[in-house]
């Protein structure tokens, strides 16, 4: 009986313990971050991580029920996202994806352009206008010489922008939410901006590696650069700027993702080269860290 005890007590231990392992957290590893955007509602925060989408909401990570594409140059809109990348493993979409969009969190995809032809890494979106702007390193079927290209009818065509002003290596892209020919370029040689769809180009700021780009819910402009502890907010129509201070960083990494809650201009995620991630609620006055090294970070 003693015996007979023992192990019922054995097994009943063992049962709350498999309950507590099959209740828990599942780990999120982020093998590579390649774009960062909050859905529309603002309750989640999504990222390409190389093997699909995952997801943080409510201080947890999740990986998200979708096709586990290797997305490349995403971007989140007011619909869903646009993106371009690669087919995951098993998938029968040609490789590479071109340019696609999808409103379900990418449980299924349209194909706009480039399917099998083109991967676009630097690639924005506007929020609310959906005009795609790329930055084409090799000809193809469309784009018959390397540079900037825009659409404003989902990819059925594409005008090359002149980019008169612009210089340096293009490193940041970023489309305003409401105005299609408002769009800011980064590079190792300062901040621009040009207000006719990257015809002509204004230099912001001259001397300064820009590393990530984004526009704000009302059309600010957020800026990061190499070797900087904040991070500039520009106001387009007066020209006033003011720095956030940024969470503290490894000397070698910098700020390559920037988003805004679309419900709450407060709240502000970072991502950086080496896959830290970081969240604020305040504006930027405390950041807490949510991703270590690509390791999400549950509460």
């Amino acid at each position: 009986m003693k015996y007979k005890g023992m192990l019922v007590s054995s097994i009943v231990a063992a049962s709350i313990m498999l309950s507590a392992c099959s209740n828990s957290t599942p780990k999120v590893a982020m093998e590579h971050i390649h774009g960062l955007g909050y859905t529309s509602d603002g309750k989640q925060i999504l990222i390409p991580a190389h093997t699909g989408l995952v997801a943080y909401s409510e201080g947890k990570w999740s990986n998200v029920d979708a096709p586990k594409n290797d997305y490349m140059g995403f971007v989140t809109v007011d619909s869903g996202f646009y993106s371009s990348g690669h087919p995951g493993q098993g998938s029968k979409l040609k490789n590479p994806l071109g340019v696609v969009k999808s409103t379900d969190e990418g449980k299924s995809l349209t194909t706009l352009d480039f399917e099998g032809v083109s991967d676009f890494h630097a690639m924005t979106v506007g929020y609310k206008t959906h005009s795609i702007y790329v930055f084409n390193e090799q000809p193809n079927t469309k784009m018959k010489s390397a540079g900037l290209y825009v659409s404003k009818d989902d990819a059925k065509t594409w005008n090359k922008s002149e980019l008169n002003g612009f210089s340096g290596e293009p490193l940041a892209l970023a489309a305003h939410p409401s105005d299609d020919k408002v769009v800011a370029l980064g590079s190792k040689e300062g901040l621009f901006l040009s207000n006719d769809s990257g015809n002509h180009i204004e230099k912001l700021i001259s001397g300064l590696v820009v590393t990530s780009l984004t526009f704000s819910n009302n059309g600010e402009l957020f800026a990061a650069t190499a070797n900087s502890p904040t991070m500039l907010q520009f106001n387009l129509s007066n020209k006033d700027k003011k720095e956030i201070k940024l969470p503290a960083l490894d000397k070698d990494d910098a700020i390559s993702y920037i988003a805004q809650n679309p419900t709450d201009h407060n709240e502000l995620v970072l991502a950086t080269y080496k896959k830290d991630v970081f969240i604020s609620k305040d504006a930027g006055t405390k950041w807490t860290k949510i991703a270590d090294k690509g390791n999400g970070i549950s509460k």
